[in-house]
């Protein structure tokens, strides 16, 4: 693909702070790619292209992560960080990309226009506005929704590769529409600039997203390992042995940072949200 050379695996690898530029590039070509060949409804076909850019780096990025799980000799907390430390911040880098680039077209574009190309990413705004800090039971509605993301972030990724990466571009572009959307009505309401709006509601919003996004980072992470492990190593052979403890091990780890996330989203989020009155 022409675009990889732009951005090639190896030097995402070692230069991770550029996948920022990729997610935010790679989306924006995705909209407009969606704008022009599915305009009726672009909101999901933005996310399918957005993905497909991506995905040719992801699955070479995840055989490099396989290569180097292969080569421990034994099991290492510490070293399981060390060694996958660059892909997951690729993952945030990417992540932070794409949200950025939905977020500005939400601001600068008319109503009427974001509702129609976003109309998916909107949908969702309905839910996390009026819901999201009034349930009684919030915490384990949000842990149970969260759950079976990740579990589909895991399963994505074991079956597909870098499958993961089409629900984390679908969170991060509903994360950028909605925040981007909530800022620009705050701002109309007081007639301050959107944009320091939505500078306001990133920082509130951002402990537990990025949690959030984390566990799911770690959880594609862990099926994507595995999933080339099976592809390339002996079953039940010490490598593959290996890379499965390691693989479990991250998903009990996303697991445990979700958990985190919801607690976080749930007593200490809403509370915020109020505080700043957004």
């Amino acid at each position: 693909m022409v675009l990889e050379q732009i951005y090639s695996s190896k030097w995402i690898e070692k230069k991770s702070r550029y996948a920022f530029l990729m997610g935010l590039s790679y989306s924006i070509i995705g909209i407009f790619s969606a704008m022009f060949l599915f305009p009726a409804d672009p909101g999901l076909a933005a996310i399918a292209f957005t993905s497909l850019l991506i995905l040719p780096s992801l699955n070479k990025l995840l055989s490099i992560e396989e290569n180097q799980a292969a080569r421990k000799k034994k099991f290492d907390l510490i070293g399981l960080f060390k060694d996958h430390n660059d892909i997951f911040r690729v993952y945030v880098f990417l992540f932070l990309g794409i949200l950025l680039s939905f977020a500005f077209f939400s601001l600068v574009w008319p109503v009427i226009a974001t509702s129609k190309i976003f109309a998916q990413q909107v949908n969702v705004l309905g839910w996390a506005t009026g819901q999201a800090y009034t349930s009684g039971s919030l915490f384990g509605s949000l842990l149970s929704n969260n759950l079976k993301v990740l579990v589909f972030c895991l399963l994505a990724s074991f079956i597909y590769g870098s499958g993961a990466i089409f629900i984390i571009t679908w969170n991060a572009s509903v994360w950028g529409t909605i925040f981007g959307i909530i800022a620009r009505e705050s701002a109309a309401a007081t007639g301050q600039n959107p944009f320091v709006y939505f500078a306001l509601t990133l920082l509130v919003v951002f402990p537990h997203m990025i949690l959030e996004a984390s566990s799911y980072f770690i959880a594609a992470i862990s099926g994507g390992i595995v999933s080339k492990a099976v592809l390339r190593e002996k079953p039940f052979s010490k490598r593959f042995t290996q890379i499965i403890e390691d693989g479990l091990i991250m998903f009990i780890i996303a697991v445990i940072v979700l958990i985190i996330s919801v607690y976080v989203e749930a007593n200490i989020t809403g509370s915020l949200v109020s505080f700043f009155n957004l």
